[in-house]
C-alpha cells in the first residue's frame, strides 16, 4: 500500500509539474514556433506564404529581405480562444503577430495567422 501511495504521489507530482511548466512557458513556445516557421519560409524562399501571412506590402518586403528573423516578445498573449496576439520586436522594429494555437494543455505546432510591422 505504501508503495502504491508513493508511486501515485510521484505520478501526480509529475503531471502537476508538466502542466505548470506548460502554463508558464506557453507564450515562449508559441513565439518560438512562429520564429521557426518564419525562418523556414525565408530560408526556403517561400514568398507566397510570406505574402499570405503579411498584412501589408511593407511587412512582406521587410520579411522577404531578411536573412533570419529573431522575435522578441513585448507582451504576453493578448488574444482569446485559439487565436493568440502578441506585440513583438523583430530586429528593432515593432510589430504584431496573430497565431493560431492548436493546443490547450499538450503543445503542438502553432501556425502564424498574420504578421504586421508597425
Amino acid at each position: 500500500m505504501k508503495k502504491f501511495l508513493k508511486v501515485s504521489f510521484v505520478f501526480v507530482l509529475l503531471i502537476t509539474t508538466y502542466l505548470l511548466m506548460n502554463f508558464l512557458l506557453f507564450d515562449k513556445w508559441s513565439l518560438h514556433q512562429s520564429e521557426k516557421q518564419l525562418n523556414s519560409d525565408i530560408e526556403n524562399h517561400n514568398n507566397n506564404h510570406l505574402k499570405q501571412i503579411s498584412k501589408d506590402d511593407k511587412t512582406y518586403e521587410f520579411l522577404k529581405n531578411e536573412k533570419k528573423i529573431n522575435i522578441v516578445s513585448q507582451s504576453d498573449n493578448q488574444g482569446s480562444g485559439s487565436i493568440n496576439y502578441y506585440r513583438v520586436m523583430i530586429h528593432n522594429h515593432s510589430g504584431e503577430i496573430y497565431i493560431n494555437s492548436n493546443h490547450a494543455f499538450i503543445p503542438k505546432n502553432s501556425t502564424i495567422r498574420s504578421i504586421k510591422m508597425l
